[in-house]
């Protein structure tokens, strides 16, 4: 009778340990690129840029083949928020310094944050190709890029406030001949919650489970079996 009464005790007690396992919550232990702004300017030849991404300007226009002509400075619509992020534009415009000027930003009020400027290396550009022009950005600083080339760094006098990105022709205080722009896009980090994966367990796309310390994202809805553990099923899990 004893050794019954001890058999149930430890099967209640390994039901309660499984469900509270099962509901354990999901933790944030990865995390995912996420496109916060993007812009390849398709469209009709002639017509204006999107309205609903750029601050309305008179002078820019489509081409028509994924190209944006402006002869005057264009910012972004809504501000940038995030902590941190990556921008990058892919821009034709022959200057002898200003990478900032370029893919520049303002702060809310439309004016160049405060802070202190240090130049990293040369960014001018004395062609008529594209270049990548990028801005990552933390809470206290910016770095601008030109081609992969670290040319600028920005410490913030106010950290974390929102910015607008703006596409300026001026550079080096003089009138610069018509920019071309062919993509702007912005790119942020977020973390992502993962469950423990668990076979017999139904997931949904777009979930994310982590499995021998990796976490991977669910490609299509499926119910798990022995065997599809996601290192070894690639056509259902993504790592990240």
């Amino acid at each position: 009778m004893k050794c019954a009464r001890l058999l149930r005790s430890l099967t209640a007690a390994a039901v309660l340990v499984s469900g509270l396992a099962a509901s354990a919550p999901a933790r944030a232990d990865a995390t995912v690129t996420r496109i916060v702004f993007d812009d390849a300017f398709d469209g009709d030849r002639g017509a204006a840029p999107d309205a609903a991404k750029w601050s309305p300007v008179p002078e820019a226009w489509l081409d028509g083949a994924g190209l944006l002509a402006l002869d005057d400075p264009m910012r972004s619509a809504a501000t940038f928020t995030q902590k941190s992020g990556h921008a990058e534009a892919k821009i034709r415009l022959r200057r002898t310094s200003g990478a900032w000027r370029a893919l520049g930003v303002l702060d809310e009020t439309g004016q160049i944050p405060a802070g202190r400027v240090e130049v990293l290396a040369d960014d001018g550009v004395d062609d008529d190709e594209f270049h990548t022009y990028a801005i990552d950005w933390t809470p206290s600083a910016m770095v601008w890029s030109v081609d992969g080339t670290e040319v600028i760094r920005f410490t913030r006098a106010v950290s974390g406030a929102p910015f607008f990105l703006v596409l300026n022709l001026n550079s080096s205080g003089r009138r610069a001949p018509a920019m071309v722009v062919d993509a702007v896009r912005v790119t942020v980090e977020v973390p992502v919650k993962s469950t423990p994966w668990k076979k017999f367990t139904t997931y949904e796309a777009g979930r994310y489970v982590s499995y021998k310390g990796g976490t991977y994202r669910v490609r299509e809805r499926h119910t798990s079996l022995p065997g599809w553990q996601p290192s070894l099923v690639p056509a259902l899990f993504q790592k990240i």
